[in-house]
């Protein structure tokens, strides 16, 4: 049986206000569109044109998209509060939900450790990826060769990603040999990591609990940080362990558990054993993280002159607009003109109106200080 670990977060307007978050990636802080009932790609067998996705400007959630979409024996769902409230208003539901308390994205897949027999293989998913039809097959492909060839985990790994700021796992032959965290890659033999993770439970467990004495000496044989960073992982690595010997159930785990970055602390462990299958990033990992994925993505349509547009229908009105996204987040009508090559949203804290083909890092400065 597999049982596929569903993450689902958000970033609430009260967190911006209060700082919380700000460090986070530009998924988080950029005003995507995604909603729990509109933006789901397929719905009843066809593809499904969203109408005006939840306000980015009062909160975005995120990793939400495929909930009608449950792939295996058993899915757990792990939320804040008003996500679970929502995804149980969904035709299909997951098997169980878990309030998540936010203590890093390693909890909830050690939480459902607990509750999973040896043999089973957890699948952790960032449900906005999910969906895509290359990685549903990536992932395949690492289930078979855990199956037929005694591999413990596998990663889905992109290639062709731009992001200076991955992680990334050196490759050879079908195995994956070593991990980095935010490191140069050399093109010839370094591929970027996900976040969907496939791994044996059994082996799981036993690679943590094996770690529930680590010495700091042992843990710079894994990890390449400062003495200070292999303190902090040996506190969590030791209370990570004895909670997984101790706690009954995953609401008690969740409640005791430390903070646990999985690609930090739990995904290196995995890799002796870990076998890989490989993505596309530009053309086959449908990641809607900002604006310009949005615009490229094929899930959302264009009208004739390449715009893409998202508000209640009679409160917009564009013309002279060509290969721009146009986006409404009020209940006031407004009306567009001129737009070429741009991306234009406004909302009940400000305006943004910049280049489509404005550099990720500086579009997201700019975003941050309209939410901010």
């Amino acid at each position: 049986m597999k049982k596929m670990v569903m993450l689902a977060r958000e970033i609430t307007k009260k967190e911006i206000d209060l700082g919380i978050g700000t460090e986070r990636s530009s998924t988080r802080l950029s005003p995507i569109f995604k909603t729990l009932n509109l933006n789901i790609p397929i719905k009843n067998n066809e593809k499904y044109t969203p109408e005006i996705p939840i306000n980015p400007f009062d909160g975005t959630p995120m990793l939400v998209m495929p909930l009608l979409f449950i792939p295996h024996d058993e899915s757990y769902l792990f939320g804040t509060p008003s996500i679970i409230e929502k995804a149980g208003k969904q035709e299909l539901q997951p098997t169980k939900v878990f309030s998540d308390p936010g203590k890093g994205t390693g909890s909830p897949i050690i939480a459902t450790s607990l509750i999973s027999d040896d043999d089973d293989i957890l699948i952790v998913a960032a449900c906005d990826q999910y969906h895509s039809p290359a990685v549903k097959s990536a992932v395949n492909k690492i289930l078979k060769k855990m199956e037929k060839e005694e591999f413990q985990s596998g990663t889905v790994l992109t290639t062709g990603t731009r992001n200076p700021a991955f992680s990334y796992i050196k490759v050879k032959d079908d195995k994956a040999i070593e991990f980095m965290l935010k490191g140069t890659i050399p093109k010839d033999d370094m591929i970027a990591e996900t976040m969907i993770v496939c791994v044996r439970n059994k082996y799981l467990r036993k690679q943590i609990l094996s770690k529930k004495d680590v010495t700091i000496k042992q843990l710079k044989e894994i990890y390449p940080y400062s003495e200070e960073e292999l303190k902090k992982i040996q506190i969590q690595l030791h209370e990570i362990a004895k909670l997984m010997d101790t706690c009954k159930d995953v609401d008690e785990y969740l409640a005791k558990c430390p903070f646990c970055d999985f690609s930090k602390v739990i995904h290196r462990l995995l890799i002796p054993k870990m076998t890989y299958s490989t993505v596309r990033y530009q053309e086959e990992w449908d990641d809607l993280g900002d604006w310009q994925k949005i615009y490229r993505s094929p899930i959302y349509p264009k009208d004739k002159n390449g715009n893409t547009v998202f508000s209640i229908p009679k409160l917009i009105s564009y013309t002279d607009c060509e290969n721009s996204v146009i986006a409404n987040f009020t209940y006031n009508k407004i009306i567009v003109s001129g737009l070429k090559n741009r991306i234009f949203a406004i909302g009940p804290r400000g305006t943004i109106d910049l280049p489509l083909d404005m550099n990720p890092q500086d579009f997201k400065k700019e975003v941050v200080k309209v939410q901010m």
